[in-house]
């Protein structure tokens, strides 16, 4: 038998703890960055690092998006239908943020009287392709960056597929490793030759040419879990699992070390980091998804559950609830001042806001468990494997 493509609890999971690693780091930020010492360990880098879960986001995806078109590949399904895809991608990703823009819009004009964008900068929001928009200026919520380098991933996800299925796999994925370094280099130079072109400049590192590698880096454990099979060792998820998790703890405590190595422009880590960083993490996704009791007993409990369901809504409200905080005073409170008493005030506001914000305009859109679980379409088995695929 072979891996299925079922829903994971673990992997639902992972997302939630992608997205409470993103609210620690802001919640640090929020307390004045100060040090996290427990029992005499120091897990500064554990908070400061939180935008790393931004990258699990990212390898997520292309695990979870990659399987029916790897599958394909494999000849195990049809090609996926594609109007169907991308139906589903927008009612998951846009009622929310669309929601999210018309509350915010309103509700800065009914604060100050002003509105706080334009109307092409409104147009630009709804196309979701405000990062290529010259005048978006500052964004209406901080995460909103990673929204368009997922869209993008989605647009291209099945010319991806094409070219995996009619090519060698190791040279697509090679050259893709090459391409976003190369995008990498071309940034930097950029950012000191203070020469900007229309498609290539500095912010760009964060985009989708810079960071496909992690994408593909899910997609790639992706596909070894579709190729599972009885031979593969038992112990092998939970293997893969145990050294992705200790591996993305010693980059965490070097990357604590070294600080924002973007900011600081540190070559040649800039380069590379991030796709050290999905690697470790591909394995962990790897591992989760296969299930067993070590994934079951790290990621599948009902608190990371629950909060894997709200992980869309927790991370696009967890900064607008702390930015509240700040402007109104309430994080210099004396009784709510520090990490710890910050996070004991405002976590349960911001469970409550993305609770709320789930079940208003994610689960409405959202297909019935019973139709997530159905197998999909058989393809016709062919009489010999297709060649280029390996």
């Amino acid at each position: 038998m072979t891996a299925t493509t079922d829903y994971s609890p673990a992997l639902t999971g992972l997302r939630g703890v992608a997205a409470v690693w993103v609210m620690l780091l802001h919640l640090w930020l929020l307390a004045v960055a100060p040090a996290v010492v427990v029992a005499g360990l120091d897990l500064t880098a554990v908070f400061s690092c939180g935008m790393l879960g931004v990258d699990l986001f990212f390898v997520l995806s292309g695990f979870l998006l990659g399987q029916p078109f790897l599958a394909w590949i494999d000849r195990r399904r049809l090609f996926p239908d594609l109007v169907t895809f991308f139906k589903r991608r927008c009612l998951r990703v846009l009622p929310p943020f669309y929601a999210q823009l018309l509350i915010l819009t309103v509700g800065g004009y009914l604060v100050s009287g002003v509105w706080p964008i334009d109307f092409k900068q409104f147009l630009a929001y709804l196309s979701m392709e405000f990062l290529l928009y010259p005048d978006i200026g500052p964004l209406l919520n901080g995460v909103w960056w990673s929204l368009p380098v997922e869209w993008h991933f989605y647009l291209l996800l099945p010319l991806l597929a094409w070219l995996l299925f009619h090519a060698r796999a190791w040279l697509v994925v090679t050259l893709i490793m090459v391409w976003v370094i190369a995008f990498r280099l071309l940034a930097y130079d950029r950012l000191y030759t203070g020469e900007p072109s229309d498609l290539i400049w500095w912010t760009t590192m964060m985009h989708l040419p810079a960071r496909l590698d992690q994408f593909v880096l899910g997609m790639l454990a992706a596909w070894a879990h579709l190729r599972r099979g009885p031979r593969e060792p038992a112990w092998l998820p939970a293997a893969a699992l145990l050294t992705g998790l200790a591996a993305l703890a010693i980059l965490v405590a070097e990357l604590g070390r070294r600080g924002n190595v973007l900011d600081a422009a540190d070559v040649p880590w800039m380069f590379f980091h991030w796709t050290l960083i999905g690697a470790p993490m591909a394995l962990i996704v790897y591992g989760a998804a296969a299930g067993g009791r070590l994934a079951t007993a790290l990621f599948a409990g009902p608190v990371l559950a629950f909060l894997g369901r709200i992980s869309y809504s927790l991370y696009l409200w967890h900064g607008i609830v702390f930015v509240l905080a700040y402007r109104t005073g309430f994080s210099q409170w004396p009784p709510a001042a520090g990490l710890l008493r910050l996070g004991l005030w405002l976590t349960p506001a911001v469970i409550l806001v993305s609770w709320l914000s789930y079940r208003l305009t994610e689960r409405p859109f959202l297909r019935p468990a019973a139709d997530r679980r159905a197998p999909a379409p058989e393809a016709p088995q062919p009489q010999a494997a297709a060649s280029g695929r390996d």
